[in-house]
């Protein structure tokens, strides 16, 4: 972001905070701790101008790689709570992937940052899994427990979304269902291991923040989306920071998203899901059920059987 973008964001939360009660920031990117000085200066900026009433709170996605104790230390200071760190599976998968420039590995190094921030942030691995590197996925259960981040983190699978036509045309995208199979099978193992998962089911009426009227992504040249999966797609956009949101045929049609589906409205897990991903109602072409429909009773099992874990450690600790 330019100053001049950084100037129109705080006029822009200044304008529509008032009256609020909380406001949630997610630093998200491309790399968002390649820009640290200005997510201090921003938080600085935007803490000064909410009402004494305004709580606020702040959450970051950052693949890992530059999460020093310093870093994380200036993110805790930012009010920053949460960290998301994405994965691809184990470390041979994702540093085939997820390399630096001059092609040197990344995996370790990020999950050695992990290690030394567990105590300033709240950390979440989000392992992106598809029918490539699925195989390897219960390796990160091996790597956090060499790096002894066993129960300090939380970690969970992610499917490979075919989002800007990401998925070859061998379909290594996994279909929902096939995912959940692979995901019950990764936290069996996991909970046979001694790691705690929870995979209760919960009720969300929130649905997504797309379809929320108070929430907006920021793209670095101040235009306004309603979806993260949509930056970059100007046609998707719904205003700008320095215009307001526009009354456009897209704001109305995330305004006014409803999952109105005769199958859904049948579905047990419907209350948990409330149809899926808007944006794949929308611009997909048809709904993504979400995993929990499938595997339920093995999921309730499960999640039954990492609660008495968790439990007898707590036991084991008094």
């Amino acid at each position: 972001m330019t100053p001049e973008v950084e100037d129109r964001l705080v006029s822009f939360v200044k304008e529509r905070s008032r009256g609020l009660s909380e406001l949630e920031i997610g630093w998200y990117g491309g790399e968002p701790l390649l820009q640290v000085d200005k997510i201090q200066r921003l938080t600085e900026r935007i803490k000064a101008i909410l009402n004494p009433e305004c709580s606020y709170s702040a959450s970051i996605v950052t693949n890992g790689y530059l999460l020093t104790p310093e870093v994380a230390e200036t993110l805790a200071a930012c009010d920053v709570k949460m960290a998301q760190i994405t994965l691809d599976g184990s470390r041979k998968d994702h540093d085939s992937r997820r390399f630096l420039r001059n092609g040197q590995p990344t995996y370790d190094a990020i999950l050695d940052n992990v290690s030394k921030v567990t105590h300033l942030l709240d950390i979440s691995i989000r392992c992106n899994v598809d029918a490539h590197n699925i195989a390897g996925a219960g390796d990160l259960l091996d790597a956090l427990e060499e790096k002894g981040l066993k129960n300090k983190v939380g970690f969970y699978l992610a499917p490979v979304d075919n989002i800007n036509d990401t998925c070859p045309s061998d379909s290594s995208c996994f279909s929902m269902e096939a995912f959940s199979r692979e995901e019950l099978d990764f936290y069996s193992h996991a909970v046979d291991r001694g790691f705690y998962v929870d995979l209760t089911v919960r009720f969300d009426p929130a649905i997504c923040g797309a379809v929320c009227a108070g929430s907006f992504v920021v793209d670095p040249e101040g235009y306004l989306y309603k979806c993260w999966d949509e930056i970059g797609m100007r046609e998707r956009c719904v205003g700008t920071l320095a215009e307001g949101p526009r009354m456009n045929a897209q704001l109305v049609q995330w305004l006014n998203y409803e999952p109105s589906d005769h199958e859904c409205e049948e579905c047990f897990a419907y209350p948990s899901c409330m149809g899926g991903c808007p944006n794949h109602a929308l611009h997909g072409g048809s709904k993504q059920c979400v995993s929990q429909r499938y595997q339920v009773r093995q999921r309730m099992i499960l999640t039954e059987k990492a609660q008495r874990l968790l439990s007898e450690l707590d036991s084991a600790h008094v």
